[in-house]
């Protein structure tokens, strides 16, 4: 990692919101059980040692800082010597560098691509095969309707309004109207046995749609695998041969280029302390802030509880027809909320 993408990423990781990332720490939830029962000294005590902890953690930022500066001074220092080369070749090099950066950065774009894909083709599976299995459900009712009714809903509630137009608007003989009534019986037995199958058509169709698109995401999942995967590949092969063609170019500087990414990888150490660093103080603030929080609800709940006794005290003073300052006349009627919260604010 280069030094200007160093300071940047410690400058992102320090501006981020953590009011929700800290939310469900184990060290916050377990300061939150606790809290009720703190003390106002162990409060103070618990605020005064998380301060202490940033500070110590500021301090250690501040000189893994220097040790980085330090090291990508040496990792360019050496860089330099190893790359004591023409001004022509150096710009060959740098081009080439260049060039190898853009492949990485498709490689590892394909990488990620993969990774996502891969997951979503393992989430998928199981919807898959409860969509299948919705449809076995759905065609074992259908089979089960051909057999035990034999025809389908629709069918048989045609059936039933064309007979029961039929016998409404037609003459018919008795023997007929009672043919006819039979008829429209059994159709209606039949309409409840397939009521009780509770096949339906269309619930068959939609989950069959369902499956085959599940399915079809599945399969395009799968190809967006093998395609980024040869893709990548690529890529990497081109990068492989550019850093081997970059390593001919700087023949006879092995020594210099172990220095080099010792000073390189000294800086990068230092980064990701400083980043953990970073984040740690942000956990302590988050933690100083549940604190502070809670002084400020037991402060709160204190000035509801002394206004109320004040109110008591001044009611028993009325009803002793003893009389009542200006002050405590807007206690009781309540005018006096707006100069507490301003004084409170």
């Amino acid at each position: 990692m280069t030094e200007e993408q160093q300071q940047k990423d410690s400058g992102q990781t320090n501006k981020q919101d953590s009011v929700e990332e800290f939310e469900d720490h184990p060290e916050v939830i377990g300061l939150r059980k606790k809290l009720t029962g703190f003390s106002k000294d162990q409060i103070k005590k618990d605020m005064d040692i998380l301060r202490l902890d940033t500070s110590q953690l500021s301090s250690q930022i501040d000189q893994l800082k220097k040790k980085r500066g330090e090291a990508n001074a040496e990792a360019r220092h050496y860089r330099s010597m190893r790359d004591n080369v023409s001004e022509e070749k150096f710009i060959e090099i740098e081009k080439l560098r260049n060039e190898a950066d853009k492949h990485k950065e498709i490689r590892d774009n394909c990488n990620e691509k993969i990774r996502n894909n891969k997951k979503r083709r393992e989430e998928i599976k199981g919807e898959i095969r409860a969509a299948w299995d919705k449809v076995k459900e759905l065609r074992e009712k259908y089979y089960k309707m051909k057999d035990e009714v034999g025809v389908m809903p629709e069918e048989i509630t045609n059936e039933i309004r064309d007979l029961e137009w039929e016998q409404q608007t037609s003459s018919l003989s008795p023997d007929e109207d009672a043919e006819l009534t039979k008829r429209i019986i059994e159709l209606y037995e039949k309409a409840y046995a397939a009521h009780l199958i509770g096949y339906s058509a269309e619930d068959l169709d939609t989950a069959v749609e369902k499956a085959k698109k599940l399915s079809a995401e599945h399969d395009e999942a799968h190809q967006n695998v093998l395609d980024n995967h040869e893709k990548g590949q690529e890529h990497h092969e081109k990068m492989s041969a550019i850093y081997e063609k970059l390593n001919k170019m700087r023949s006879g500087g092995n020594t210099l280029h172990d220095k080099y990414l010792a000073a390189r990888q000294a800086a990068d150490l230092a980064h990701e302390k400083i980043v953990e660093n970073y984040e740690k103080i942000k956990l302590k603030q988050y933690l100083m802030d549940v604190l502070d929080d809670e002084q400020i609800r037991r402060r709160h709940e204190k000035s509801l509880k002394m206004k109320e006794e004040r109110i008591a005290q001044t009611k028993e003073k009325s009803s002793s027809s003893k009389r009542l300052s200006l002050d405590e006349l807007r206690l009781l009627i309540g005018d006096d909320e707006d100069e507490e919260e301003e004084n409170e604010d």
